[in-house]
């Protein structure tokens, strides 16, 4: 049964503060009572949420998700999100969603108005990945873009696998997940190019005060959408000639 918080909050940032902290869902109302106006609001909170909650000690976050739309979005990643292949899947809020992908780790600052060339350039390592999709909130699906942006993109924690160095260039996915019989195939990442809105975070992450920096890492894209794990259900994906990377949920305590 999902516990919904009860509580009246004066803001956004109040209330997915609490949603994080007690691991609990907002209410689909009070996530549309308070979903901010647009995309620059709903950076806002998230810059402000992450000071509420400590997630970035040094100051800025060391990571980034980029999300593939009509436009460009891109939420930050907390520090303590990070865990390394194979893991164990996080509590989920309100979904157990997965998404493959391929992650970048810099290997030099990346300014805002750099080329695609000086992106993959500063590209010192290519990894293998699983994003956590989580939504602090029920009925995720009629919410606001806004709020979901809001809420770090629907961000829920990243496994990071294996990889190699630099840029991997052509790769192809494999992937098997639990309670998917058969297997799709012909997975690949909707832009072609991984890199192709690296730039683009280069002037979003700049114009928020965070320029990129050596030793970022940045998730680059959804290469088969949102997967839901059943419970007791796992992940393996490979990109071949990159590096794999594995995630298992927990059997359901109550089966």
């Amino acid at each position: 049964m999902v516990v919904v918080i009860d509580s009246e909050p004066a803001s956004l940032v109040d209330a997915l503060a609490l949603a994080w902290r007690e691991g609990r869902p907002l209410s689909a109302e009070t996530a549309t009572r308070l979903a901010p106006e647009g995309s620059d609001d709903a950076y806002a909170i998230q810059a402000a949420l992450g000071e509420r909650l400590g997630w970035w000690p040094m100051g800025r976050p060391h990571g980034w998700k980029l999300a593939i739309g009509e436009l460009p979005k891109a939420a930050p990643i907390p520090d303590g999100l990070y865990q390394y292949s194979p893991a164990q899947m996080r509590h989920c809020v309100s979904v157990a969603g997965i998404e493959v992908e391929l992650a970048v780790r810099l290997s030099r600052p990346l300014p805002a108005g750099a080329s695609r060339a000086q992106a993959e350039a500063a590209v010192g390592e290519t990894l293998a990945v699983i994003e956590g999709f989580d939504v602090r909130a029920e009925r995720w699906r009629e919410l606001a873009p806004a709020f979901l942006l809001a809420d770090l993109q629907m961000h829920g924690g990243l496994v990071i696998g294996t990889g190699m160095p630099g840029w991997a260039g052509d790769t192809a996915l494999t992937l098997e997940v639990t309670g998917r019989v058969p297997a799709p195939t012909g997975w690949q990442h909707p832009l072609g190019d991984p890199l192709a809105l690296l730039p683009w975070l280069a002037d979003h992450a700049a114009s928020r005060g965070w320029p990129l920096q050596a030793g970022d890492l940045v998730a680059t894209g959804s290469w088969c959408g949102m997967l839901e794990v059943p419970p007791g259900g796992g992940v393996i994906a490979k990109f071949q000639g990159v590096g794999e990377v594995s995630l298992q949920r927990a059997a359901d305590p109550e089966a």
